[in-house]
């Protein structure tokens, strides 16, 4: 069975196994069938960070890790053949780049683990996601051990379609031997493996098949309690779930309720429950100024967003974000921000809805941005940089790969530099960003409305040529088509900043 052989290419870490997978990518371009969608809901009354890590080093579904307070919940949407793990992180502190640490489940001293796995104890959510109306494998593992309760509750499907979890607080009945304390409480249960270490509680060495590795006293303590997970290396046979074109819930502390609860569904295409998509394009955000930059996205007809809308991007960092075929959207950077440690705060430019993860919010202008339609099966995508809603910060877009025209283009220039006084917005004495006529003095003659609504009576303005000049390949006003939209096929994009630099 496909879920056992991928169990047992166990990490030497402490009994850590991660699932391993097939993300069909072709020339650079993910390119997959089907697909399903994670409703990740925090019921805890404290905060948890959810982390998601991707086998085969994929690309991490919402950058790999978010904040989700109380109350909260957050879709993500995962390609058919997905395999990975879910696990919460608790007792969390993080500045405003995303960097800190957790008492538990910890990944790389980020917000966004970004490929690097939990650190054990942790409660795992593991699911390999089939093809084509194949079965998805699922489960829930303490094989980690435990730090948070949880439940996986299937959401359409056909088959077996169990919701299963652990749902008990172990952390309550956990032996002192595996407990891990944090101000004399017990923030976690280790598993016997990860406190010993000895190959009959991890099931190596002598002991590394079912004949030789039977369950242990800690383990059935495990399992006792939570009969539907994992409790060690081979408990499969009670423990391994299956379901097709299903999507899936994962709560933390599913037994806890509270006014307000609200789970956000969102549109993906979707089609007998599960996503259907048939090609798809990689962003690679790039972040080459001298400064932080958080970039937004917004998906449009309120799909689902990627990497969640947003993150931050320290100078020298790059994340790639994944996008399925047929979509559209922008992305843009926000500069001056500073957000708390469940990503709450503001950004002098491109601010959103006043969080890091913009979650359907626009970028407020003036703000410079990268706009695409994404083709399906082949077709032409189209992209472009505009500045009709102003420019805050310098923008390339670049081709990877691809046919057709497929040119870089941008703005390049820093117009901060050149932007006339009346379209100037300041911070602390300098120029932070430059609004577009349209914004700054909301005339039909510079807004393209009312009898201005067509190309004919809305010509370029002396503001719009100012920007046309300094950044001839950017949409400089509405009505800029000719010059500044560009086409290519099957390929892959870098949007840099400060490209430049």
């Amino acid at each position: 069975m496909l879920h056992r052989n991928l169990r047992y290419k166990m990490a030497n870490f402490s009994g850590l196994h991660i699932l391993f997978f097939s993300f069909i990518i072709a020339t650079g371009a993910i390119s997959v069938v089907s697909g399903t969608v994670f409703t990740i809901v925090n019921r805890c009354n404290f905060p948890v960070w959810p982390g998601i890590l991707t086998g085969d080093n994929g690309v991490q579904l919402n950058g790999g890790g978010f904040a989700l307070k109380t109350g909260a919940s957050v879709d993500v949407a995962a390609p058919a053949g997905w395999s990975g793990r879910i696990w919460g992180r608790t007792g969390c502190n993080f500045d405003a780049f995303g960097t800190g640490s957790c008492l538990t489940g910890n990944c790389g001293n980020k917000v966004q683990c970004s490929g690097a796995g939990g650190a054990p104890p942790a409660t795992l959510a593991e699911f390999t996601i089939g093809h084509g109306g194949a079965m998805d494998f699922y489960d829930v593992s303490l094989v980690d051990g435990y730090n948070v309760q949880m439940e996986i509750k299937t959401q359409g499907g056909s088959g077996d379609c169990q919701n299963v979890g652990c749902v008990s607080d172990l952390n309550k009945i956990c032996p002192t031997e595996l407990s891990v304390l944090s101000g004399g409480s017990v923030v976690a249960c280790k598993s016997a493996c990860e406190a010993f270490g000895s190959p009959q509680y991890c099931c190596t060495g002598a002991f590394n098949k079912p004949e030789t590795c039977p369950p242990t006293d800690y383990s059935r303590i495990f399992k006792a309690a939570c009969p539907k997970a994992y409790s060690y290396a081979y408990d499969d046979a009670t423990s391994t779930f299956t379901c097709a074109n299903a999507n899936y819930s994962i709560i933390f502390c599913p037994t806890i309720y509270f006014s307000g609860l609200h789970i956000l569904f969102f549109s993906f295409i979707i089609a007998t429950g599960a996503i259907s998509v048939v090609s798809g394009t990689v962003f690679t955000i790039v972040n080459r100024c001298n400064f932080p930059v958080w970039p937004g996205i917004l998906t449009g007809d309120n799909g689902v967003q990627l990497n969640g809308g947003g993150f931050a991007l320290k100078t020298g960092a790059s994340v790639d974000v994944a996008a399925p075929a047929g979509w559209s959207g922008r992305i843009w950077g926000r500069t001056g921000c500073n957000f708390d440690a469940f990503g709450t705060g503001s950004c002098l430019t491109g601010n959103c809805g006043n969080k890091v993860q913009c979650s359907g919010a626009g970028g407020a202008p003036p703000a410079t941005l990268a706009e695409f339609t994404i083709g399906h099966g082949g077709a032409m995508d189209f992209y472009d940089v505009s500045l009709v809603d102003g420019y805050n910060v310098q923008m390339e877009i670049k081709t990877q790969g691809g046919s057709g025209d497929c040119q870089n283009v941008g703005c390049v220039s820093d117009l901060n530099k050149i932007c006339p006084t009346e379209l100037s917005v300041l911070s602390g004495g300098s120029v932070v960003a430059c609004k577009s006529a349209c914004e700054a003095f909301g005339s039909p003659q510079y807004c393209c409305t009312g009898a201005f609504n067509k190309p004919e009576t809305c010509p370029p303005t002396d503001y719009s040529r100012i920007f046309k000049a300094a950044c001839p390949k950017a949409y400089s006003y509405a009505y800029d088509d000719a010059t500044s939209t560009f086409t290519c096929a099957n390929a892959n994009y870098s949007i840099i900043f400060c490209p430049t630099i």
